[in-house]
């Protein structure tokens, strides 16, 4: 059975920068075949941002962005996941951006999936609803 993983921005962006010294490990980590990968919108997104922040070419970006489209399953907000984040915006009480990785784990949870990679694990530490696994 594979692993439901949901992968948090920072793994499609190291994956996109080839100057990045997380790019190679971003790489092996998405052609890994006993990982099911999903990734919210609000993910996807934040990639379109940081990347255009970046100054990327918007052409590239989007072609990568189709590759993430065929190898990634794309979860979206609902009814469920928005009582999920309510639930855990009382129990956290996140501040600032905090708050959207608050709303990425109740997207996650709602759709079965207790795992997140990510580089940046402290935003996601302490929440003891999901796993993370560093990249």
């Amino acid at each position: 059975m594979k692993t439901k993983t949901l992968l948090d921005t920072n793994v499609f962006v190291y994956a996109y920068d080839i100057e990045s010294i997380f790019h190679k490990k971003a790489v092996v980590f998405l052609s890994d075949p006993t990982v099911d990968f999903y990734t919210s919108s609000k993910n996807i997104s934040e990639y379109f941002a940081v990347l255009s922040k970046m100054g990327e070419p918007f052409d590239r970006v989007f072609r990568f962005y189709q590759d993430i489209r065929q190898n990634t399953t794309l979860l979206y907000p609902s009814n469920a996941s928005l009582v999920k984040f309510e639930g855990l915006l009382k129990k956290y009480q996140p501040r600032g951006n905090r708050v959207y990785d608050i709303e990425i784990v109740s997207i996650a949870l709602a759709n079965g999936i207790s795992e997140i990679c990510t580089v940046n694990t402290k935003d996601f530490s302490g929440v003891t609803e999901i796993t993370v696994a560093p990249l």
